[in-house]
C-alpha cells in the first residue's frame, strides 16, 4: 500500500469508531484541511487528524507518529508542523490495528512524532 491507502485506512477506522459510539462525521472536501474529518458529539465538534503508523525505529518497541505534514513534488519539499488550532484529536492506527484518540494538547506537547509507548497506553481505544 502507499502511503495515502494507509491514511485512507485509518480515516475508515476513526469513522467506524466514532460512528460506534453514535456520532455524526462530517468529511471535508479536498485535501485543503489540517484535519481528516469533524466529529459532532451532539455538544461539541471535533477536528480530527487521522495518521497510519506502521513504523517502529530501530530499537525501539514503539510505534511513532508523525506531528508534521510533508508535501511537494520534485522541484521543491515543505515539511509543516502542526499548530494548536489544526486539529483537536490526534487519531493514530498501527500497522497491528491498535487504535489511539490522543488529544491534541498532550499530542503537541511533542516535537516531530509522539511514540505510542506505555505511557500512552490511557489513549488506546481498542
Amino acid at each position: 500500500m502507499n502511503s495515502k491507502e494507509k491514511g485512507d485506512l485509518s480515516v475508515i477506522a476513526a469513522i467506524n469508531f466514532y460512528g460506534s459510539l453514535g456520532y455524526e462525521i462530517l468529511l471535508p472536501i479536498g485535501d485543503k484541511q489540517k484535519y481528516d474529518l469533524v466529529v459532532d458529539t451532539g455538544e461539541k465538534l471535533l477536528k480530527v487528524q487521522c495518521k497510519y503508523c506502521g513504523h517502529k525505529p530501530k530499537n525501539s518497541p514503539s510505534y511513532h507518529a508523525p506531528l508534521r505534514v510533508m508535501g511537494g513534488n520534485q522541484s521543491f519539499h515543505t515539511i509543516k508542523r502542526y499548530q494548536s488550532n489544526d486539529f483537536d484529536i490526534y487519531f493514530v492506527m498501527t500497522r497491528e490495528g491498535a487504535i489511539y484518540a490522543i488529544p491534541a494538547e498532550i499530542v503537541l506537547k511533542n516535537t516531530n512524532e509522539i511514540a505510542l509507548s506505555k505511557k500512552m497506553d490511557k489513549y488506546k481505544v481498542n
